[in-house]
């Protein structure tokens, strides 16, 4: 069960923050209202326990938040000196800061890694992640992130013997997980693989030789063991699924032997530096390092792709906490900082009642809300998708616009936030310097932008989830529509709008695939992606003010009319730009096409 964590404190906000701000961290009335009073978009928790674990991340966040600049200081360091030292589970030459420990185990004695395992809806879970994660933006608990998408993998796919064996000590924290597919020579495709993976005579084991390359969390002395889920090709050149443990388990559960396996290096990161990111070799020292097959031979790729999606909804959100937390810092800047005069009472203002101030915050608050409230849906619908066909196509086709869609326009977000606070904002004395360059992997791992794009346009298009999703966004427009709302009508018509250009690209783009010149199809498929994406965020949007006009139709409530007023200005200066990409898609350019490699 989760511990809670009392007697925990953040700095006081001063009073003019108060009427804002309830944390410089997360923001709790936001997620609140997204996840109780937006039916349309999740479904609501009804258990009580939804709110103690939420409130219990707040506490460890403000515990632990200010360990989060120390991880980001001092990154991960290489000592070859303990590269084939194999006298303890633990021994490892990648060094962390002494303190990641501390988060990682405070994190799992509060009971947060065990909450798979208490039924809680999928959007429960993303929340208590929306709140952590925005303190925690050095990917510190991303090992805790990854250790929860193997034991789901495992227990979806392992064999009886694996998943007692190995389950309830990913879940409980005494072991970590990691996702070991990329090598030097294939990163995005993966089909280019070598390490090969040879049977024994022992059913379900095999020995795994070759290399991996950028293996997040691939080694650290924290916990007493690590589970890689790897990918390995078997002789007949089929990909395979393997779970490659540090140290072997006998069969009582206790460790063996370690496995052959040598990390031969760290990767030094931009950002994100909370977790280390490592390069390594399987079987240097014998016939390969031992490790078991999870699922069917051959169908490795299938059974990641859960793990993959899973985790491409947690780069989402990731994306979605480093704009929200940027937007929290600079409006906490900019209600404080004085700067010029007023031209009405000479007195020195507050940058925040600057329209262009004001710009950039609204900017980014509809960009980092949009995104929560999409990958919040993308929860409900994860959940959902179990027992029904149609959440599970539109999951299915949304899932590259909740991987990519924050990751590219709360990276935007973040510029904003760094520019309200001018020279402050590009020095290390504030954490928007960290913010922005931890967020900048987003945009890149679990399959970057353009590869998202070419998933969307070349292939989604095509199946069940797009027409449900039209489906979906229209009756919003209807139901908007019907209430009369002077403010709600209008807004319903950007939308409505936004969905026909929508549909009218995606049937010209269609049709050009169908006619053979798939190139001419995808040459644009960055700005479809953006386009599609800007779309489901207005949608999201307009449901979020219809959501607000319903709880209260008091205009001097200033946190709900809010969000009338942000959905106002997304429409208006965001989901308008869909109208000239909708132009740019529709005239099939082809610059990027007859663009010469020595032209470039």
């Amino acid at each position: 069960m989760l511990r809670l964590l009392h007697n925990a404190s953040q700095p006081a906000l001063k009073s003019t923050q108060r009427r804002f701000l309830t944390s410089r961290f997360y923001d709790r009335p936001t997620l609140d209202f997204l996840l109780f009073d937006n039916p349309a978009i999740i479904t609501p928790p009804t258990d009580a326990t939804t709110q103690q674990v939420l409130d219990s991340a707040s506490s460890f966040v403000d515990r632990y938040h200010h360990l989060d600049p120390l991880f980001d200081k001092f990154e991960p360091q290489f000592d070859p000196a303990f590269m084939n030292d194999r006298s303890s589970p633990t021994v490892s030459p990648v060094k962390m800061h002494e303190q990641v420990k501390e988060v990682l185990d405070a994190y799992s004695e509060g009971g947060f890694t065990a909450m798979h395992e208490m039924d809680l809806p999928f959007p429960s879970l993303t929340a208590v992640s929306a709140i952590t994660g925005s303190a925690f933006t050095s990917g510190v608990l991303g090992h805790w992130v990854l250790t929860q998408c193997a034991a789901n993998l495992l227990k979806a796919f392992g064999s009886p013997d694996l998943v007692a064996k190995y389950h309830e000590p990913l879940t409980d924290g005494r072991w970590t997980g990691t996702m070991a597919l990329s090598e030097t020579q294939a990163g995005s495709s993966l089909v280019d693989i070598s390490t090969k993976a040879t049977p024994t005579d022992t059913p379900g084991t095999y020995r795994i030789k070759g290399n991996k390359m950028w293996t997040s969390g691939a080694d650290h002395d924290m916990t007493e063991n690590i589970i890689h889920m790897l990918l390995a090709k078997t002789p007949d050149n089929k990909i395979s699924l393997f779970l490659v443990p540090k140290s072997i388990v006998n069969d009582d559960g206790s460790l063996g032997e370690r496995n052959d396996y040598t990390i031969n290096g760290v990767n030094h990161k931009m950002g994100c530096r909370g977790i280390s990111n490592c390069y390594w070799s399987l079987g240097d020292n014998s016939d390969g390092a031992t490790g078991y097959l999870i699922g069917e031979e051959g169908k490795g790729l299938q059974a990641m792709f859960l793990m993959m999606n899973e985790m491409r909804i947690h780069v989402g959100l990731s994306a979605a906490l480093c704009g929200k937390r940027g937007h929290l810092e600079s409006l906490n800047y900019a209600l404080e900082r004085k700067q010029g005069r007023s031209p009405t009472t000479k007195e020195k203002e507050t940058i925040v009642n600057y329209a262009d101030v004001k710009r950039m915050l609204l900017t980014q608050k509809v960009h980092s809300e949009g995104a929560l409230a999409l990958c919040l849906l993308a929860s409900s619908l994860a959940d959902s998708s179990k027992t029904s066909e149609e959440d599970k196509h539109v999951l299915d086709f949304l899932i590259p616009i909740v991987k990519s869609w924050p990751s590219e326009f709360c990276l935007e977000a973040n510029k904003w936030a760094i520019q309200v606070l001018g020279g402050y904002g590009y020095t290390s004395d504030f954490p928007l310097s960290q913010i922005y360059r931890d967020n900048r992997l987003n945009m890149i791992h679990e399959g970057t932008h353009g590869i998202q794009s070419l998933d969307l346009l070349g292939r989604k298009i095509a199946g069940p989830g797009f027409p449900l999703l039209i489906e979906r966004m229209a009756g919003c427009v209807e139901r908007a529509a019907k209430t009369g709302d002077d403010e709600i009508v209008p807004m319903a018509s950007h939308v409505k709008s936004a969905v026909e250009r929508l549909v009218e690209v995606t049937k010209k783009l269609g049709g050009v695939g169908k006619s053979g010149d798939v190139q001419l199809m995808l040459a644009n498929s960055h700005d479809y992606l953006n386009m599609a994406g800007t779309t489901v965020i207005g949608w999201l949007w307009l449901e979020m003010a219809i959501a607000a006009k319903a709880k209260s139709s008091d205009p001097s409530e200033s946190f709900l009319h809010g969000k009338v007023n942000a959905c106002q200005y997304f429409m208006i200066h965001e989901l308008s730009k869909t109208k000239h990409q909708a132009r740019l898609l529709e005239s099939l350019d082809d610059t990027v096409i007859k663009t010469k490699v020595e032209e470039l």
